[in-house]
């Protein structure tokens, strides 16, 4: 058997390592290349995150301040319905008490009226106030 010698062995180890040598050499490259892709990507995601979240921050608090303006216009509308409601409900109301208090004193001018008659009709008729007064002093009196 014939002894190797290195000499002799490193063709064979450079076509076997050069290979492997290069394909890791080009990994490591394509590697690199990626991750800085990649931070890149998120380098520029990232900006744009921020742009989106201060745009969407500033729709917002506009959207707020728009609907708050309304919610107090609305509510302001409300007030002046409300009363305007109270307004015509009270104006309702003493129209209706006023309708029910005369109904209620021509009822009993009505009462008078009758009883008047049944007590002329019956001859007992009540002495007028002024008279009763009179006769309650001078039996006082007496």
């Amino acid at each position: 058997m014939e002894t190797i010698t290195l000499l002799d062995l490193g063709p064979i180890i450079a076509s076997v390592l050069g290979p492997m040598l290069a394909f890791v050499v080009v990994s490591m490259r394509y590697q690199h290349r990626d991750s800085t892709k990649t931070r890149e990507a998120l380098s520029e995601s990232e900006k744009e995150t921020r742009r989106l979240m201060s745009e969407s921050e500033k729709e917002t608090r506009r959207l707020i301040t728009e609907s708050n303006k309304e919610t107090r216009d609305l509510m302001s509308e409300s007030e002046k319905e409300t009363r305007k409601l109270i307004t015509e409900s009270n104006k309702e109301t003493r129209d209706l008490i006023e309708r029910r208090h005369s109904e209620v004193v021509r009822s009993l001018g009505n009462a008078r009226e009758r009883l008047a008659r049944i007590e002329g009709h019956l001859r007992i008729g009540a002495a007028p106030p002024n008279e009763d007064e009179g006769n309650e002093e001078s039996s006082a009196a007496a």
